[in-house]
């Protein structure tokens, strides 16, 4: 059976009526998942952001760095960052663009691939953690509202 959800921060107003109430816990809800998923990979040298951009380049890689930008809706400067921390530590690299000289295609090393297998070992537990309790039908609902919001243009 699942568990109940855990009681939420504490707003000033109602998120089930109040839209910024409503912003607040879902940045209450972003930083706790962010957090958790730091303190299971910080043993292993990675951060959150890391693991995404790795993920992101398993799935999509090679890419451009611009293509990575877009794909992972990342700040451009904080990529570069994110991208260099990975060349460091040998799990990504850069490498001329077959199409364009002037641009940089980004792929996961042997070592990154590997890294990433083992990253993902740390991961599944944490995640089943923070959604496990979810009922079948609720985390369905979960995943198609995120999918709306993260999608749907700004005006």
């Amino acid at each position: 059976m699942h568990d109940k959800p855990p009681k939420g921060p504490a707003t000033a107003a109602d998120p089930t009526t109040d839209d910024t109430a409503l912003g607040t816990l879902l940045a209450a809800a972003h930083q706790r998942c962010r957090q958790a998923f730091n303190r299971g990979l910080r043993a292993a040298g990675i951060e959150a952001r890391h693991f995404a951009v790795l993920r992101g380049l398993a799935q999509h890689g090679p890419v451009s760095q611009r293509e990575l930008i877009e794909l992972l809706d990342v700040d451009k400067s904080a990529m570069v960052r994110i991208i260099d921390d990975l060349e460091r530590q040998g799990l990504a690299e850069r490498r001329r663009a077959v199409h364009d000289r002037r641009a940089y295609a980004v792929r996961l090393t042997t070592e990154g691939e590997q890294r990433l297998a083992a990253l993902q070992e740390i991961a599944v537990p944490i995640g089943r953690e923070l959604f496990g309790w979810l009922a079948p039908k609720d985390r369905e609902r979960l995943v198609t509202t995120l999918r709306q919001l993260a999608c749907k243009p700004a005006r």
